[in-house]
């Protein structure tokens, strides 16, 4: 009876120890949120550039993992096989020792290989408007995600948003890089089913995972939800551009202007002013709105309105803060695009 105790003892610890993961995750921690690409690189030519990112950034919301076209798929957590997200890597030259001094040389990352590997993987198959790059194996460390995919493997983190002097009063950062047209098709796609877009546009539930939409009313009377709701956005539009009357103060108004604010620039924040609701003009003699504000960023430097810049058509925003606004001619042919910068102290340089 002894001896069959000590075989079961061995046999349960034999088994936790096959159950530790070959990284220092946690097998129970928390990967919600938004991942942002860091790098790549491939096993077999680590200094090979590879231009073309399969994902910049996805997100992990609950059992679901959403790209950036706002796919959404299940995923479900796998202890995969001894070594079998190396078994490519393996077939060649590759060695424990080689593969353990890959991940610690460009990654940072001690591993185990003693220990099973662990992470989740796609549970279901992938519709044709889905990423196939996020069917491979995703593998969990303390600090990022990597993406197995053949021998690349590629690196997302967490983004640090500790910035003392940025105060959102509680709103999420919509994370960049931006591109206005994925943002409208995604958020604002399903109109009202007797076309009428008139009257408040609400985002639909895929936006709130890579979207975080503020829409600004009279209850927003922190310092950040007064600047935005009372602005004067007519003063700064620029004649080319048709003035909405009650922007001048939309909240006074009862207009609720949609805002996000995207990843800041050092101690400077940048919002999207979206204009998403006509408005009953009589009381300054019109029928209804028709002239809707155009996309405007704004950015803020100590609780203060830095600059304004008015865009129309498709524009998108990169992660170094730099704007490109698609310029269109007479028959939608693509003309000469116009770049603009965010400077570190709030001004928008034009730089083409």
């Amino acid at each position: 009876m002894k001896l069959l105790l000590l075989l079961i003892a061995f046999i349960f610890n034999t088994n936790v120890a096959h159950a530790q993961s070959f990284t220092s995750a946690d097998q129970n921690q928390d990967i919600s949120g938004d991942w942002v690409f860091q790098k790549v690189v491939d096993y077999d030519d680590p200094n090979m550039k590879l231009n073309e990112v399969q994902e910049p950034r996805f997100v992990i919301s609950g059992n679901k993992i959403i790209d950036s076209l706002g796919c959404q798929m299940p995923i479900q957590k796998e202890i995969y096989p001894h070594f079998d997200p190396f078994q490519l890597m393996m077939k060649g030259d590759a060695t424990k020792e080689s593969i353990t001094s890959f991940f610690a040389k460009n990654f940072n990352e001690k591993m185990d290989l003693k220990k099973s590997p662990w992470g989740y993987r796609v549970n279901t198959n992938l519709k044709k408007s889905c990423n196939e790059f996020l069917s491979a194996k995703i593998l969990v460390f303390s600090t990022q995600i990597i993406i197995d995919y053949g021998n690349a493997f590629f690196s997302y983190k967490k983004p640090a948003m500790n910035n003392a002097a940025i105060n959102t009063y509680g709103r999420k950062i919509t994370l960049l890089p931006f591109d206005y047209k994925k943002y409208d098709d995604w958020c604002y796609k399903i109109r009202q089913k007797n076309g009428d877009v008139r009257g408040t546009q609400i985002p639909s539930n895929n936006c709130t995972a890579f979207y975080h939409t503020y829409s600004l009313g009279k209850s927003d009377t922190d310092p950040l939800g007064s600047l935005l709701g009372s602005y004067n956005y007519i003063f700064n539009l620029g004649t080319e551009f048709p003035l909405p009357l009650d922007y001048d103060n939309p909240v006074k108004h009862g207009l609720r202007p949609v805002v996000l604010f995207f990843t800041p620039l050092k101690n400077v924040l940048v919002a999207l002013v979206d204009d998403r609701e006509t408005h009953n003009e009589q009381h300054r003699g019109a029928n209804y709105r028709e002239a809707l504000l155009v996309p405007m960023f704004v950015t803020i430097l100590n609780n203060k309105v830095i600059q304004t810049l008015a865009v129309k058509g498709q524009f998108s925003i990169d992660r170094n803060h730099q704007i490109t606004v698609i310029d269109r001619g007479w028959f939608n042919d693509r003309t000469k695009d116009r770049i603009y910068k965010i400077q570190e102290n709030g001004t928008i340089k034009q730089i083409q």
